[in-house]
């Protein structure tokens, strides 16, 4: 196994990085696109559970706003091999300078990048 080939940490970088601006442009479909459409798909968010990429979606679009603006205090990625890699990020939210965690697994699915787990907590 090979640990953070550069050219796969820089792949995964510019897909959290368009995650990224999704998420905080309030981008919904591009964030559904993001996550692996599979029922397999876990995402733990401020204390709800969210199992299967349709459960993600509809609880996605039952908010108004995603994530305030927000800065990244921390980001490491690591990749395992050229297909799966861990993104652990600490930010800060603009309007409060409250601390927000997030971690994700993301995988190569089918050629792209996909979120397979998430994590998301104050």
């Amino acid at each position: 196994m090979h640990v953070n080939d550069p050219d796969v940490v820089a792949e995964v970088r510019a897909a959290f990085d368009e995650y990224e601006a999704a998420l905080v442009a309030n981008d919904v479909d591009a964030l559904d696109e993001w996550f692996w459409r599979d029922e397999r798909v876990v995402r733990f968010a401020f204390g709800d559970v969210q199992h299967g990429w349709d459960d993600i979606s509809a609880t996605r679009r039952a908010l108004a706003r995603q994530t305030p603006p927000r800065t990244i205090d921390e980001l490491t990625i690591t990749t395992f091999s050229r297909d799966a890699a861990t993104v652990w990020g600490v930010f800060r939210l603009v309007e409060n300078d409250a601390i927000v965690h997030q971690s994700q697994v993301w995988a190569r699915v089918d050629g792209a990048w996909r979120v397979v787990a998430a994590h998301v907590s104050a």
